[in-house]
Parts: C-alpha cells; structure tokens; sequence
C-alpha cells in the first residue's frame, strides 16, 4: 500500500511540473515535445504549426485587412529567466492593454511577451523573410477577451491567441535610456540565472512596436509546447534596433543556477516548419493599389513581392 501511494505521489509531481521538462536540444527538445507529454501531440502532428519562412513569394494582398491598434498606456510586467527562455508577463490589475484591428475580429488583451536571441554566431529570431536570419525576435502574446477569460484557457480554443512578432537588428548606437526595450534590457543582469524574476516599471507596449502599419498575417500555433494552433500571428513589416552591447547582455544569461550555470539560455528557437497550404497575407501595397475611399481594389490586379534591403523594411511590392 505504501509503495501505491508513493508511485501516486510521484505521478502527481510529474503531472505538476511539465513546464520543467521540456529543453531547446537533446532528448527533451522540440523533436520529442510531442511525445514527453500527451497534451502536446500536435508539436508532431500539426499541421499549422509555428515558426515558418516568411517567403516574399507566397505573400497575397489582402485589401480587407485594417491598421492594428495598440493601446498606449503603461503597464507594470515581471521579467523572468525559466530556463528554456526569457518572459515578461505583465502583473494582475494592470489596466488592460487591447490589440485589435488588422486580421483581428475580437479584441485582444497583451498579457506575455517572450524573447528569442542566439548565440555568436548563430540566428537569433525563429521567423525569417526568405531564410534571412536575424539576431533576436520578441513575440508578444495576447488572449480574446471576449471569449476567454485568459491566456491559459484561451490558448485552448480556436481564434484564442494573438502573436506579435518583432524582428530585431542590430545597429552601433545604444537605445535611449526612457524607451520600453531600454528599460527590460536593463533588468537583464537581475535574472542571469533560472528562476531569476525582476519587476519592470511602466513599459508601453505601444513604445517597443516598431512604428509602421504595414505587416504579414498568417494561421499559426504558439512555439512553445503544447503548439496549440489557435494563434493568429501577426509580424511587422519593419525592424526594430538595438546596440551590440543590449544583444551581449542577453548573451550573459544562463539555463542553470548560481551553482550549475548549464548552458547559456540563447538559442532558444523551435525549428521553423512546413507552410502546408496556409495563406501568408499582407496589407503591404503599391500606393496605387490602395484605394483612399477604404474600397478594395480590382482584385484581378495581383502583387508580387521581394525582400528588401532592411534599411526601412521587410519585404515590398516587386512591381
């Protein structure tokens, strides 16, 4: 009888700590997630899973798509090193902060924001545009408000899920000091280590947004296990900055703890995966194609699409 309950107990310490389990590499990484847990079969098996190749040629032009809209407001967060990434989440009875418009039928409420960065010499960002690399990306995650009651269970349901992605450079000058990002950045050296978690001030999510209308939408899941597909993703057509000396700080966090360092928390990407027959629409356009009395244009017109130099943005209209 004793050992029965024992082997229970241990089945509930298991059943608790899955968000422990799962790595970036080796035996418990993104190859094996939907195998260490049954909640995360579709890791393996979905078919619209995320992070993919942003490929120029496959983008459509979609002149229904709105502006998004951002609220503006601050709102206190707490950053923490889990040890498989670095996340903020913003702190319970901050005022909202609502994303809508763009593809977005309901509203959204801003709630994590997750960062990705490599190591030297090693791509930083899942996306690319066209297998570009970048160094970092910084996905922000926001739940339907109108439905669910919060991510955890949003996350669960069809059209539950908002994801921002921001692709980020490098450039020689430093951030100012006031900017939202500048002030995230700044905690780093408070979470070197797992279980590491600082609280950050007033950050506007409005502020780390690069600033431009223009974006690439597509039927995605979260990168990050259980890959529930029920993640609208939406990536900006432009990047944002940092300084060498902000992506080195990221460098300098660690998997382990004071005493057992491990590996350090960089590369924390999940392979990018198949496209499958999903649309990637944009609401990128030729002045001309935009008609100023909010009508679509004739949609026998079509665009093609190249990579840009990434002075201003992403990708633009071939023609």
């Amino acid at each position: 009888m004793l050992w029965f309950v024992v082997v229970v107990g241990l089945v509930d310490v298991v059943r608790c700590n899955w968000e422990n389990w799962w790595t970036y590499d080796g035996i418990s990484g993104p190859a094996y997630w939907g195998l260490i847990n049954p909640a995360w079969t579709m890791c393996n098996k979905g078919r619209r899973q995320s992070p993919i190749d942003l490929d120029p040629a496959f983008l459509n032009y979609d002149c229904k798509l709105e502006n998004m809209s951002v609220d503006k407001q601050s709102v206190s967060a707490r950053i923490t090193n889990t040890g498989q990434s670095l996340v903020l989440r913003v702190e319970d009875g901050q005022l909202a902060i609502n994303i809508t418009g763009g593809p977005l039928a309901y509203k959204y409420q801003f709630q994590e924001m997750y960062f990705h960065w490599g190591e030297p010499g090693r791509p930083g960002a899942e996306h690319t545009v066209n297998h570009q690399q970048f160094p970092a990306e910084i996905q922000i995650y926001g739940f339907n408000t109108q439905l669910y009651s919060n991510l955890t269970v949003a996350r669960e349901f069809p059209g539950g899920v908002v994801a921002i992605s921001v692709l980020v450079k490098i450039k020689d000058s430093p951030l100012k000091k006031e900017t939202s990002l500048a002030q995230i950045i700044s905690h780093l050296p408070e979470v070197t280590y797992r279980g590491g978690s600082s609280r950050v001030g007033f950050i506007s999510l409005a502020d780390i947004l690069p600033r431009t209308d223009d974006f690439i939408t597509y039927e995605g899941s979260t990168t990050f296990p259980g890959c529930w597909e029920t993640v609208t993703w939406i990536v900006f057509n432009k990047p944002v900055y940092i300084s060498q000396h902000d992506i080195d700080a990221f460098r300098r966090l660690k998997q382990g703890d004071r005493h057992h360092e491990k590996a350090p928390l960089g590369n924390n990407l999940r392979p990018q995966q198949p496209l499958n027959n999903r649309a990637l629409r944009t609401n990128i356009a030729l002045p001309a194609q935009k008609d100023v009395q909010g009508e679509c244009s004739d949609p026998s017109t079509l665009l093609t699409y190249q990579q840009n130099s990434w002075l201003n943005t992403v990708v633009s209209p071939a023609n």
